[in-house]
């Protein structure tokens, strides 16, 4: 069975793990940061800082992130300067992808941001199809657009080659900064809670992920583009909501759900793979009428919920088929935040000593459990303070 860790944040803004391995938490050393709320998947661990800013920690492995970039220069034949770069106007660019319709000169291409850097300078591809070309990696064809070849032939007309770049993902181990900008600009307000999930979505691209954040105004943002060779995303895009949000959460599949400011529940729809924001909202009733829900935390194929009253709820009835489920059981103890694992492992912090407590005998039978547990572990360095994951 691989490690897992979970994640958690004391009151001083300190981060942890806890290792399925270890005997001990471990603090996450990083002398200037202080963390509000953190959210972790098998590769990388996600964060919002005292700063309001998020930040993103991805782990090493033996294989590093590399990205390839390309770009194709292109040259057409004429009687009086053989093969140039003096093209017809009706031709595609000098430099272009591979389709002809986008212009990427070298000078174009940029870092994402500054935790990636360039392994080396551009080079020609001199193989096509897995065979070798000629020494300068020349391809020719009749016209643009048309079938290539590695051999130069009589009516060739025009020829383009293929030139690559590396850059790799430099900042693994490190709480690396995610800019705050969407589509149209700077984010109006800062981020007050974060999730992350849906793994489980899609296998193309490899390592997909869906973010989801909430801001201090009670607005909702996705983060899209996540995946193996974009660990930092590429951008926010705005959710419209029935109402003010306080707080956000994903699980490992197509289930997304949020708390409201009064006390009710949103369920996100429509969530595929061609589209992972999902669709719509469904409002769903607090398990308690006279004590609105603080607190949702999803799983696989669960829902659990915290009200103001410190009671915990478990939601009957959750499917992928049925996102909203069916009904609410009140369930023995209370907490102040829940939250949900693997294999629908359910975790929360109690009410009364502020400890972190599992939940027993939760299989996929009996997703509800039998009873909370204490995890009694010592810290790393022995420092005594209140966790909350």
């Amino acid at each position: 069975m691989p490690v897992s860790l979970l994640w958690a944040v004391d009151v001083y803004g300190r981060v942890y793990s806890l290792s399925t391995g270890g005997q001990q938490w471990e603090q996450c050393r990083d002398a200037v940061l202080e963390f509000k709320r953190v959210t972790a998947v098998q590769q990388c661990c996600w964060g919002i800082a005292c700063d309001h800013h998020i930040y993103l920690n991805v782990h090493s492995s033996d294989v590093p992130i590399r990205y390839q970039e390309e770009t194709f220069e292109n040259q057409r034949w004429n009687p009086m300067d053989n093969f140039s770069d003096r093209l017809l106007p009706s031709d595609r660019w000098q430099w272009s992808n591979i389709t002809g319709l986008e212009h990427q000169p070298l000078e174009s291409f940029l870092l994402p941001s500054t935790n990636w850097e360039w392994e080396g300078d551009w080079y020609i591809d001199e193989n096509f199809g897995g065979e070798p070309t000629e020494k300068e990696g020349w391809t020719y064809a009749i016209d643009f657009p048309a079938t290539y070849t590695k051999d130069k032939k009589w009516n060739s007309c025009v020829r383009r080659r293929r030139w690559i770049r590396y850059r790799r993902y430099k900042a693994t181990d490190t709480w690396a900064k995610i800019p705050s900008e969407g589509h149209s600009g700077p984010l109006p307000d800062p981020f007050n809670d974060i999730s992350c999930g849906g793994w489980e979505i899609s296998e193309e691209p490899r390592g997909r992920l869906s973010l989801w954040a909430v801001s201090l105004q009670g607005k909702v943002w996705f983060r899209e583009g996540i995946h193996h060779h974009s660990p930092e995303g590429d951008g926010w895009e705005e959710v419209s909501l029935p109402g003010e949000v306080v707080q956000i959460s994903c699980g490992p599949g197509d289930l997304v759900w949020a708390v409201l400011w009064e006390g009710q529940l949103i369920v996100r729809e429509g969530i595929t793979r061609d589209y992972p924001q999902g669709s719509s909202w469904v409002v769903v009733d607090s398990p308690n009428p006279e004590a609105g829900a603080i607190h949702v935390a999803v799983g696989d194929n669960v829902v659990w919920a915290v009200t103001k009253d410190n009671k915990v709820w478990f939601r009957r009835g959750i499917s992928s088929y049925n996102p909203r489920g069916s009904g609410w059981i009140g369930m023995i103890g209370e907490m102040v935040m829940i939250n949900v694992g693997l294999n629908d492992q359910v975790w929360g912090i109690s009410c009364e000593d502020r400890a972190v407590y599992f939940r027993q005998g939760v299989t996929s039978s009996e997703l509800s459990g039998k009873a909370w547990k204490a995890v009694n572990v010592p810290r790393d360095g022995d420092i005594r303070s209140h966790s909350s994951p």
